[in-house]
């Protein structure tokens, strides 16, 4: 099997029993991506149904295909530290692994990166970007969770809580604080801890997983809240030196 080349772009799937959905994933994203030098790390955290397995076997055939084992479940947001901690490519992209996320739209999203934006979000909240066939009472807590988290820090993008973006390697292995790490939200604690970031949201429909359970719970909304408290006074301090320098 012949090495790959050097990537320039580095997609990190978090798994947790998603060996169906990768089944179809991968070779999904690496047609996409057949005209970018790329790699697909799976970091998973010993998923009893086999995803480790299934991925090594597409590893040993595909040398753009690396995994990432961990011993249990860690939470979504460390295994993305963990996988850009990994990463070889100047850029990175997270997505979900149960296909909820369309990889077509990667290709374009590496565009605005590489023409110099930091962060190019996959939103459901600007024109273009949508929910397919999702229960309202779920688009509801979504939006009012959304409007909530950008109040309490005083983001201005529009959506703030997707797994769907793509970034710089260096602002995921350099983030000062990994406050998200037993939870899901690594886009809102980097929005948050960073000045001055060149973001791009783009829109996407958010789909139905292919297969499998969500892993998503009450106490995921629960570890948002902590999040959002401890992120809350490093947002405010920038926003008071931010003040004081313009009077």
């Amino acid at each position: 099997m012949a090495a790959a080349p050097e990537p320039l772009l580095s997609v990190i799937l978090p798994t947790y029993n998603e060996r169906e959905n990768l089944s179809v994933l991968i070779p999904r994203l690496l047609d996409v991506l057949r005209d970018v030098a790329c790699e697909v790390i799976v970091v998973d955290d010993a998923s009893p149904d086999g995803t480790a397995a299934a991925v090594r076997e597409m590893a040993s055939s595909d040398a753009r295909v690396r995994l990432v084992e961990r011993p249990g479940k860690a939470g979504l947001a460390s295994a993305v530290f963990a996988g850009a901690a990994e990463a070889r490519g100047r850029f990175v992209a997270v997505m979900d692994a149960d296909l909820s996320h369309d990889p077509e739209l990667l290709p374009g999203m590496l565009v605005l990166a590489e023409g110099g934006c930091d962060v190019v979000i996959g939103s459901r909240y600007v024109r273009g970007g949508s929910f397919a066939h999702q229960p309202l009472i779920r688009r509801l807590i979504s939006r009012v969770l959304n409007t909530g988290v950008r109040a309490m820090l005083m983001l201005p993008q529009r959506d703030v809580l997707t797994g769907y973006a793509l970034c710089r390697r260096e602002l995921l292995t350099q983030m000062p604080t990994r406050h998200s790490s037993r939870g899901f939200k690594w886009l809102l604690e980097l929005l948050a801890v960073y000045r001055g970031l060149r973001v791009h949201e783009s829109p996407i429909i958010f789909r139905n997983r292919y297969a499998g359970v969500s892993k998503a719970d009450a106490r995921e909304a629960l570890g948002l809240a902590v999040l959002c408290l401890r992120l809350a006074p490093r947002r405010l301090r920038r926003g008071r030196v931010t003040s004081a320098s313009a009077t």
